[in-house]
């Protein structure tokens, strides 16, 4: 009896421990919880979400009628620095023309385990903060007191939101470890929404269907004694629909090289707002096409409106296109134009904020401000060009057709059946060859008849690195080297933006940064601002560890500071896509002079590469010919984003790649 009743004992010192640890309620922090070093299934994570919990339900006023409220708690561990970024917070609150998203009832601690007793250190009115990104964006951030290692910090806060039409999705995974998470998405039955689950956890989403009472006042006038009106309350019964999603342990979604935007591969749900069906009304439809979008956005005072006024550049372009002859020099004209005399205000949007003519007399302007200014100059010019709507990668890529999917705008100009895309916020760019953070899924044309057009936003040509390099090997085993290169599309605008900013001796110092083992001893830019055109460079070098002796024989690197550095692509598995962001093509041509006294013993065999699909090759091939070794080599992706199926093909493919590279040209004397 007695061993049975110490069981029962233990038993329940467990359970009074277990439910310590998995007390949620706000806070409720334990001295375990604190004292965990690292996470159990995760030991290498910097921090990770013990809890979060959104609780989402319609409140209705007579005034605003129904507007969505949602609880948000947060608990989050940070196990070291790595983690400390996680107590700066930001909360995005969109701001309509008379309705506003607000957030209230801010409340957040951090908590740290000091000698044994929970310390608490409470969020301050100066940690709190609010941003203004954009005429239609606000961000509510704040950064959370007293981080250090192994701290918990918690928040609540409650979102208010008048636009039930534009639900945010919910996130059930992040980048670091999720130990529990609680949704919970009421709507009144007149509000009828689907469902858009994305990621590779199941949700196990379940419906709940509860009733539910609201009370409204009404007035009501006799038609025969008009002068008579009765007031009184009312109260209406109606059903709500519930959607609940509860989830424990959820594995981090790890950024991988050549990761993209990981938001588009997170588990998470969306609410997309189907209908409306009030009573004694009409069935209002929300759910729509890409076309019918397309259309609502052009239709828009801040978007079409704005094409059509042309009076206040008028003189500016007559004078700027005088005497030049063909329409490409006109769009090209155009375009150097506005990228020189505007200047990007940082904010983005698809609407105009001040105006196309207020933004040409300052010389500022938003995305949307630079851009349609654009397209209405060049139709002007009597070049057929239409506005092109983009989602950033930031922004993520738009699972169903809504208007808040597109946070960007360009120009798209037809010339000879050939379409070129220009952006007038990049003072560096370059037509058709958009800033990496726009190459993200398609872009959607919109006409003005209302239809409109998914377009490619990828170069139509890759990006190239062409490069001629001549080795010597000096007797005291030195390699020099010349290094001639060319550089297009994306490859040069990535150069030009590394390098044209930095003086000679800095730019010889980043060279020798990047391009491991190697001193410069000169080197030249060609076209470094003519940025229509290749870029090349020229450089002379030395190395000396490309060359070792043992014995009589020498064994050469031959393609040094060119090889491939790794192998990207090391985990086991991968759940999303390889985005490579525009398809490039490397051809290297390598030509060593066979050392005085020795001569070639072995070299490296030939080796052809094709990936499934014609997504990518590899060329690697080896000769000798009049007193020196030639090595031609080429690594071409033509696929830009390869889906996670071929990952392993693709593993292998760098593996193989690799293993040529390390392969030695072998000189014996002779």
């Amino acid at each position: 009896m007695i061993k049975k009743y110490a069981l029962i004992l233990v038993g329940l010192v467990v359970i009074q421990q277990t439910a310590i640890a998995q007390n949620y309620k706000f806070g409720k922090i334990s001295e375990e919880e604190l004292a965990e070093t690292s996470h159990t299934s995760d030991p290498e994570a910097g921090a990770a979400i013990l809890y979060r919990s959104t609780d989402t339900k319609f409140n209705y006023t007579q005034d605003a009628g129904f507007v969505v409220v949602t609880e948000h708690q947060e608990r989050i561990k940070i196990y070291n620095k790595d983690g400390y970024d996680l107590a700066n917070q930001e909360i995005i609150m969109y701001q309509g023309s008379s309705d506003n998203e607000t957030v209230t009832s801010l409340k957040a601690y951090t908590y740290n385990l000091v000698e044994g007793k929970i310390e608490d250190s409470k969020l301050q009115n100066n940690g709190i903060f609010e941003e203004e990104r954009s005429k239609t964006i606000k961000i509510k951030k704040f950064t959370m007191p007293d981080i250090q290692d192994g701290c918990i910090i918690e928040f609540k806060y409650t979102f208010t939101t008048p636009f039930y039409s534009n639900i945010d999705e919910f996130r059930f995974q992040e980048n670091i470890p999720v130990d529990k998470v609680e949704m919970r998405f009421f709507a009144p039955e007149y509000l009828v929404y689907r469902t858009h689950g994305k990621g590779g956890i199941p949700l196990g989403l379940t419906t709940e269907k509860k009733n539910r009472t609201i009370r409204y006042r009404y007035e009501e006038t006799e038609l025969a004694r008009a002068t008579r009106t009765e007031r009184g309350t009312a109260e209406v019964d109606f059903t709500e629909n519930g959607y609940i999603v509860n989830l424990e342990n959820i594995p981090a979604l790890k950024e991988e090289p050549f990761a993209g935007n990981l938001n588009n591969y997170i588990s998470a749900l969306q609410f997309e707002l189907a209908y409306t069906k009030f009573p004694n009304s009409q069935v209002r439809n929300y759910a729509t096409s890409w076309e019918d979008v397309a259309t609502k956005i052009y239709k828009s005072e801040n978007f079409g409106k704005e094409l059509e006024i042309t009076k206040y550049f008028k003189k500016d372009i007559d004078a700027l296109l005088s005497g030049v002859a063909t329409p490409k020099e006109k769009m090209m004209k155009i375009f150097d134009f506005v990228k020189s005399k505007m200047t990007w205000n940082q904010y983005y949007g698809v609407y105009a904020d001040n105006g196309v003519k207020k933004a040409y007399d300052s010389g500022l302007g938003n995305v949307a401000d630079i851009n349609l200014m654009l397209v209405s100059m060049l139709n002007y010019a009597g070049i057929e060009t239409n506005p092109i709507l983009i989602s950033t990668k930031a922004n993520g890529i738009p699972f169903f057709p809504t208007r808040t999917g597109f946070n960007y705008v360009i120009a798209g100009a037809v010339l000879d059946n050939r379409l070129f895309l220009l952006d007038g916020v990049d003072k560096t760019g370059v037509a058709s060859v958009l800033r990496t953070n726009l190459l993200n899924w398609k872009g959607r044309m919109v006409r003005p008849d209302g239809s409109s057009l998914l377009v490619d936003l990828l170069p139509s040509s890759p990006a190239t690195h062409m490069c001629l390099m001549n080795l010597e090997i000096s007797d005291d085993l030195v390699v020099t080297g010349n290094s001639k290169n060319r550089f297009t599309g994306h490859y040069a605008k990535g150069q030009r933006a590394s390098y044209r900013s930095l003086k000679e001796d800095e730019q010889s110092t980043k060279m020798e940064e990047n391009f491991e083992s190697l001193e410069m001893i000169d080197h030249s830019f060609k076209d470094m601002k003519a940025y229509d055109k290749p870029l090349t460079l020229e450089y002379n070098f030395e190395n000396e560890e490309a060359v070792e002796i043992i014995g009589d024989k020498m064994y050469v690197s031959p393609l040094l500071h060119l090889a491939t550095k790794e192998n990207y692509f090391k985990s086991e598995t991968r759940a999303y896509p390889i985005d490579f962001v525009y398809p490039w093509s490397d051809k290297y041509n390598v030509s060593i002079v066979i050392p005085e006294g020795y001569q070639v013993e072995s070299l490296p065999e030939p080796l052809n590469i094709n990936l499934s699909n014609d997504m990518g090759s590899f060329r690697y091939g080896v000769t000798e010919n009049a007193g020196k070794v030639n090595i031609t080599f080429q690594n071409a992706i033509k696929t830009p984003v390869i889906g996670a199926e071929y990952y392993k093909d693709l593993q292998q493919y760098y593996k193989m790649i690799l293993e040529k590279e390390s392969e030695k040209i072998v000189f014996v004397k002779s």
